[in-house]
């Protein structure tokens, strides 16, 4: 676990090393922790620190793959002699959103040194503002995962359609599942938005997202990861949020997906 004071810069180097030990140690959480740090460094090798970004919002996946990147670069940068920069952070708006994700959000930004760019929705008009204002920008990594609405079929490195802004979707977590996820969290020691302390399992915003039923024992609601069947994860989404792509990843799909995932 990662030493560290709460909404203060973290210890890169301590963390890189926690994450890559991690990812050495023969077990599950172990292999998926290798296999994500590798596409990382794949997309630095290609496209270099100057053109990546992360898509941010607060929610659990973005929070895990936010951890995973900060391990690659530092590792990367130490190996090339660079500065640690400030990681440009695309976070698009929700009309309502909950104060406990704005108030994680910059508790992040602290942490982990990033660049936070505010844009509001709908994606495609923040998208194309963030390209117009970063325009040396070529990927983003993305929080997506394969049991997401939508996102069966892409790869870990995905492109966007032609009539959206064009980037790159790296796609780290592609293979991870919502217990994943969780045992990564409490396995490194990372930060997560208080919401899933409190019986919230996938996030969105205020108007759609409610305490996961299936969390619900004895009259008190348990922990997120407490949910023993992962395909229940957005059981406190709004039917209209659930149709839409996850929001948890922070970048919704923007290649033509017609492949709705259900549990």
């Amino acid at each position: 676990m990662v030493s560290r004071t709460p909404a203060t810069e973290l210890d890169f180097a301590l963390l890189s090393e926690a994450t890559y030990r991690l990812a050495d140690q023969p077990t599950h959480i172990g292999h998926k922790v290798a296999s994500a740090l590798g596409v990382i460094e794949e997309a630095i090798e290609r496209y270099g620190t100057e053109h990546i970004a992360l898509s941010f919002n607060g929610g659990k996946d973005c929070t895990a793959l936010m951890h995973l990147v900060r391990a690659a670069l530092h590792k990367y940068e130490t190996s090339h002699g660079i500065d640690s920069r400030p990681l440009v952070s695309l976070y698009v708006l929700y009309k309502r959103s909950f104060f406990e994700i704005d108030r994680f959000v910059k508790q992040s930004v602290a942490r982990y040194n990033l660049d936070l760019v505010e844009k509001q929705g709908p994606m495609r008009q923040g998208l194309q503002s963030f390209k117009q204002e970063y325009p040396q920008l070529q990927a983003i990594f993305v929080g997506t995962r394969k049991d997401d609405p939508y996102s069966s079929k892409l790869g870990a490195f995905s492109p966007t359609d032609s009539d959206w802004p064009r980037f790159m979707r790296v796609n780290p977590v592609l293979d991870w599942t919502f217990e994943d996820i969780w045992s990564y969290i409490h396995s490194d020691g990372v930060h997560y938005c208080c919401l899933y302390d409190q019986g919230y399992t996938s996030l969105g915003d205020v108007d759609t997202t409610t305490k996961n039923p299936a969390l619900l024992k004895d009259g008190k609601y348990q922990p997120a990861w407490s949910l023993a069947q992962g395909c229940l994860e957005r059981s406190g989404r709004s039917s209209a949020s659930t149709r839409s792509p996850s929001s948890e990843s922070a970048l919704p799909i923007l290649a033509k997906r017609t492949d709705l995932e259900h549990c």
